[in-house]
């Protein structure tokens, strides 16, 4: 199942090349920061197409059923039944990433999968191929520019694998957590068959960041997969977490909910009123409480709403986002922090990074 290294290594000649781009516009990346904001952030909401990536796919993919599709100056990818759209070239494009940064406060980013790619819909053999794959050209990615960039990986979650890859992801090649759709292609979040899965996540003390795919799968006018459908599949999602027992089995879990939660933590009464007249099979703790274990971003679009994020979770469970380069995310995620009403600067400085670098370390 090893990805061939002869390959691999041809493959990340494209990173090899953009290292000392990404290195020398890294190395005076303090100072730019510190100007840019009084607490240059660590942004945990972030996508990326590693470098190599796409080459590695054009070398060994048609026989793991994967096809890179280039036409009229667009890629897109098939994994399986399921074709990406255009990718944004954004996604891969390390200098322009590394200019963003420095231009709006971010010292260092999470650098998650593009939630297109997380390829689900492979086979089980296929689907572990390809997340190793994407997990070694993520890692080599990301030591381009180690000081700026943490990665993140992705799991074959449709395969019993998921929870092996998870420990190889952490602990040999040193990422930081793991980004999970809303499901598995297969099944729900709180499907036995994910049991693994979430022990693995919780005995490594990965971060787990669950993001929503609907806005391209969901068949809605006016862009409405996106804009109401991507937080009903998180709200949905960490919902079956809460009574289908998950979290209370797993109490350690770090999971952090981008576009600041969801529906979820402003239904939160809806949840506690559910619990305490109907109860449920596999919960057992209110779900206030549950909601007050987890880790959020601010991607809300407005600083009035994070606040009310805040005022419900608690300062500490708070983190910048900006959902970079989608059109949809936060442009100016120093200017959100700063408008958001009441916070002192300490609180302001959990935000940007110190939640953060609680998780993940440094």
């Amino acid at each position: 199942m090893s990805v061939n290294r002869r390959t691999l290594l041809a493959a990340g000649a494209t990173a090899a090349a953009s290292a000392a781009v990404s290195a020398s516009t890294g190395a005076s990346a303090s100072a730019d920061t510190s100007a840019a904001g009084p607490f240059p952030g660590i942004d945990v909401h972030a996508h990326c197409v590693p470098d190599g990536l796409i080459p590695a796919l054009k070398a060994q993919g048609a026989a793991h059923d994967i096809e890179v599709i280039e036409s009229g100056g667009e890629t897109r990818i098939r994994l399986g039944s399921s074709t990406t759209g255009p990718l944004d070239p954004r996604l891969s494009d390390l200098p322009a990433r590394i200019a963003t940064m420095n231009e709006t406060g971010v010292e260092r980013q999470l650098v998650s999968p593009f939630i297109g790619l997380t390829a689900y819909h492979l086979p089980e053999a296929a689907g572990r191929w390809y997340s190793r794959l994407h997990n070694e050209t993520m890692a080599q990615t990301a030591r381009t520019a180690p000081h700026r960039f943490s990665p993140m990986a992705t799991v074959p979650l449709q395969s019993p694998g998921a929870a092996a890859e998870l420990a190889y992801a952490v602990e040999q090649l040193g990422m930081a957590g793991v980004q999970i759709g809303t499901d598995s292609g297969a099944g729900n979040l709180d499907d036995d068959s994910l049991e693994p899965f979430w022990e693995a996540a919780e005995n490594l003390r990965a971060l787990v960041l669950i993001h929503p795919s609907a806005s391209a799968r969901v068949q809605l006018p006016y862009r409405l997969g996106n804009f109401v459908g991507n937080p009903s599949d998180t709200t949905v999602a960490i919902a079956r977490l809460m009574f289908g027992g998950v979290m209370d089995r797993h109490p350690d879990l770090r999971i952090c909910l981008v576009h600041g939660g969801g529906f979820l933590p402003y239904q939160a009464g809806r949840l506690e009123r559910g619990f305490r007249v109907y109860g449920g099979d596999g919960i057992k703790t209110s779900p206030l409480e549950l909601l007050r274990r987890l880790y959020y971003d601010t991607v809300l679009h407005s600083p009035t709403r994070v606040r009310t994020l805040v005022d419900l979770v608690g300062i500490d469970r708070v983190m910048l986002g900006t959902d970079y380069p989608f059109d949809m995310g936060d442009p100016d995620p120093q200017g959100t922090l700063a408008k958001i009403p009441g916070l002192r600067d300490r609180d302001r400085l959990q935000i940007a990074r110190t939640n953060a670098d609680r998780l993940i370390g440094r």
